[in-house]
């Protein structure tokens, strides 16, 4: 049974009295505006004394009573608005939603709410549109500020989907049913979903937002629009929470609010503490920094709080090592502690703290000698330990602790040393994995002073969550709109794309460009996702955003494509074509690679040809390939070469972190050592692998190729006619693979020996490279039929294949050209012809000269 009566609840004598309260709001702007014009005309004729003075009573007569009906109007508004505060339910919704038919569901809703739907009704019971449907309270939400607002953000065109609505619910007007219930089955079916929102969000009332977010997985034309708009119900409800935490935001801005009170320093608060005049040179006052930034929440990092606070109560080796990837929020963390220390809502022993940041780029800058500045930090340590109200911060902390300092460095560990035993000497060290591993590790005594304390990234929700917190601080300062699809955009592209700074930085980053980049369109509004993609296209060189029509056509012509470099291999052209459509249509959700193939087959076949040719097509150049010879890596020692270390670069993990749109090329991955291949497995399966620094390097928009030349013999045994199935088993039967190594790969693509047949057409397509060169410097070059013959007899070998090819063109051909070039015997504007001269030499000739 749905229990639900809006003229019997709580809320209905503030609904039926809203039309002359709204009579009394316009009445108050009229009195006002009134008084400013009186008060203006009455300070006129006193300052000119041009009116008389019975004109002038008049004028102030009526200046007093605009002035006593507007004051009489602003009482009854509060009032009324008091009022409205007051028509909270005495029940919590936890409590109805156990049994909902026991309670008169009307009087849980907010004011605002219960407004709208009365208005549904009473337009169904004038136009015979009953019962009250889901579609028609939807469009009664749509004149709401707050849905207005909320649409808005989301991209969509309130005016379009109010006409469409509009349309659809004449052609659904039918005669009054007076059996029927009063209340539709989907408008039920939304209020109970609004009913759950709100007890999950803790709320005391229904509200504008918890009925929008109900009515995305339940009206039929809202999911229309979600749909074509590349939208989901999650995100009506993150739009719905950042709504309220907007609202939430504006309601503490009130000075009378606890919260605000607190940031008001008691008097003498400072001088419980005694003076650190010196450090107040050298420093920042985090604690300050922190009343006033624009983050005033905390997102996901709960968990790194409550270890800080844990730390710093301890009675010994109180001292905290922040450690976390560039941009994962460490600094925030710390100015969040500092807040909550402020306001005396941290631990008691760490409650009215100072937090100062001390300055030592500036101090060293300052002071002449090393000598000197060790001089002022002594001094600036000592008053942190006499000041007793000061947690000292300490930000890259390595790049004063190194073990052996370069020239004009400042090595801090020997003065902090003698002072980090001390109870009242409190420190927050912020520092990298990189600069933990590198540099304070290596000094274990004083590592021993400090608790470690890890800051994970953010997740992308989380990331999303801290940019909303961001959005009025962007908006305000370039004077746009951010649509929410706009934030999704980036946060999912700065994963993608921008793997060398952690979140939520990189996110915040891109929004400040992407907003830098929209106020260069005076006339634009809204920021949308389009904009987003412009910034990362340009950032990075890779295509990402729509599929525009010059790359449709290349991904749907791929196969033509890689032909017209590689000859053959239909099967290993066709297979890499389907991986690389489904990857840039985003049809399934991966996390490995977009792509990974293994390619087995002998020497000159094709197999890193058609890795270049696939560069130079997908990723635009041959340079985006990553390639490395795994024959150098035999032995288990090797690891740290690939994955780098302490003081060493990874040759591939830097080379991805560097250029993650890319293709990376493992060349006869067949003689790397079992313990590298392992480290594959989990590359080819998450997408990701961590380096010797501890980083988290992102394979996920790189396609994978490995190349092998095991297994050729059997190949060339059965001429080329072998199953794939056949060569897998013969290659884990000798241990050669391993099977969950192979199973990792999207596809094991076996290319087959090239016939003579298929040497010509290497021979036309590596011709057609030189001819193409010679073009640019206006000389035509024609290859007669028996020569192309003879440069295949030349080079043919079936060990080698096509390999040596190449080499024979260079020798036979490209020497020829260079000497004659160089005599001057071919000019520009010449048409040359290169002909058989005997069975292992050319000659060229003249074919527009006499």
């Amino acid at each position: 049974m749905f229990n639900f009566n809006l003229q019997k609840s709580i809320l209905w004598p503030a609904i039926s009295r809203k039309r002359y309260f709204s009579l009394s709001q316009f009445l108050t702007k009229i009195f006002f505006g009134l008084f400013l014009l009186l008060s203006l005309l009455f300070l006129y004729g006193f300052l000119s004394g041009s009116f008389s003075e019975k004109f002038f009573a008049k004028i102030l007569g009526l200046l007093l009573l605009s002035l006593v009906v507007f004051l009489l109007f602003v009482l009854q508004n509060f009032f009324y608005q008091s009022y409205l505060k007051k028509l909270k339910p005495k029940i919590p919704l936890s409590k109805v939603l156990l049994n909902p038919s026991n309670y008169n569901l009307a009087n849980f809703l907010s004011f605002e709410a219960g407004k709208t739907i009365w208005q549904a009704l009473k337009w169904a019971r004038r136009n015979n549109f009953l019962p009250l449907t889901a579609s028609l309270l939807f469009y009664f939400l749509l004149e709401n500020k707050e849905s207005k607002i909320i649409f808005l953000r989301a991209g969509l065109n309130r005016e379009e989907i109010k006409n469409n609505l509009r349309a659809n619910l004449r052609k659904q007007i039918s005669k009054l049913d007076l059996e029927s219930p009063l209340y539709a089955q989907d408008f039920q079916e939304t209020f109970k979903i609004a009913l759950k929102r709100a007890v999950q969000q803790e709320k005391a009332v229904i509200d504008i937002g918890d009925l929008i977010y109900a009515l995305s997985s339940v009206e039929a034309n809202f999911k229309k629009i979600l749909l074509e708009s590349r939208l989901k119900t999650e995100d009506i409800k993150n739009l719905v929470r950042f709504q309220d935490a907007v609202k939430a935001r504006e309601e503490r801005k009130g000075f009378w609010r606890a919260e605000n009170l607190n940031l008001i320093a008691p008097i003498g608060r400072e001088f419980s503490a005694g003076y650190t005049i010196t450090l107040d040179q050298y420093s920042h006052n985090w604690t300050l920094l922190s009343l006033k930034g624009i983050q005033q929440t905390l997102v996901g990092h709960e968990k790194e709080i409550e270890e800080i606070e844990r730390i710093l109560s301890r009675s010994a080796l109180n001292n905290v090592l922040l450690v976390g990837r560039p941009g994962s929020g460490r600094a925030q963390i710390v100015k969040y502690f500092a807040r909550r220390s402020y306001m005396g809502q941290s631990r008691a022993l760490l409650n009215y703290k100072r937090v100062i940041a001390l300055n030592l780029p500036s101090l060293i800058a300052q002071i002449e000698t090393i000598e000197k500045a060790e001089e002022v930090l002594n001094r600036i340590f000592q008053e942190v330990r006499d000041a007793g109200n000061v947690i000292l911060v300490i930000e890259d902390f390595h790049n004063y602790v190194e073990p052996k300092p370069r020239p004009g460095v400042l090595n801090i560990s020997g003065i902090l040393s003698s002072y980090l035993e001390r109870v009242e000497f409190q420190v927050i060290a912020i520092t990298t994995y990189m600069g933990l591993h590198k540099y304070i590790e290596q000094n274990p005594s004083l590592l021993n002073y400090f608790n470690k304390v890890e800051v994970r990234e953010l997740t992308e929700e989380e990331t999303l969550r801290v940019l909303e917190d961001w959005v009025p601080f962007f908006e305000g300062r370039y004077r746009k709109i951010i649509t929410y699809p706009c934030l999704k955009e980036i946060v999912s592209l700065a994963a993608r794309y921008l793997p060398d700074t952690a979140f939520p930085q990189k996110a915040i980053d891109l929004l400040d460009e992407v907003m830098v980049l929209a106020s260069r369109e005076p006339e634009k509004v809204l920021v949308l996702p389009e904009d987003v993609d412009k910034v990362v296209t340009e950032k990075t060189e890779i295509p990402v955003g729509k599929i525009k029509e010059e790359e449709k056509k290349v991904l749907l012509n791929l196969e033509t494509l890689i032909h017209r470099r590689i000859v053959n291999q239909e099967e290993a052209v066709s297979e890499i074509s389907e991986a690389l459509r489904r990857a840039r249509t985003e049809i399934t959700i991966r996390k490995g690679p977009m792509g990974s193939f293994l390619f087995l087959g002998p020497t000159g076949v094709g197999k890193t040809e058609t890795s270049k040719a696939l560069a130079e097509i997908y990723f635009g150049s041959e340079d985006r390939i990553i390639r490395l010879d795994m024959s150098e890596f035999q032995q288990p020692s090797d690891i740290p070469r690939l994955l780098g270390s302490v003081g060493q670069e990874g040759l591939l993990t830097t080379k991805v972190r560097e250029d993650p749109f890319s293709l990376v090329l493992l060349d006869e991955i067949e003689k790397a050592h079992s313990n590298i291949l392992n480290l594959f497995l989990q590359v080819l399966d998450e997408g990701f692998l961590t380096d010797g620094l501890g980083r988290k390097v992102n394979f996920r928009h790189t396609i994978i190729i490995g190349t092998s030349n095991a297994g050729s013999e059997l190949i060339w045994k059965m001429h080329g006619d072998i199953k794939k199935n056949e060569l897998m088993f013969y290659l884990i039967d000798r241990k050669i693979f391993r099977p969950e190594f192979l199973n990792r790969f999207d596809g094991v693509i076996v290319f087959r020996p090239l016939s003579r047949a298929n040497l010509l057409d290497i021979a036309d397509l590596m011709l057609s490279k030189l001819k193409q060169n010679l073009e640019e410097k206006d000389i035509t070059l024609l290859v007669s039929p028996p020569a192309k013959e003879q440069i295949v007899d030349l080079s043919y070998s079936p060990t080698f294949g096509a390999r040596e090819m190449r080499r024979v063109i260079q020798e036979k051909i490209e020497n020829l050209l260079a000497v004659a070039l160089l005599k001057g015997e071919i000019k520009k504007g010449d048409k040359v012809r290169i002909e058989v001269k005997s069975p292992k030499e050319f000659q060229l000739r003249l074919l527009n000269r006499a």
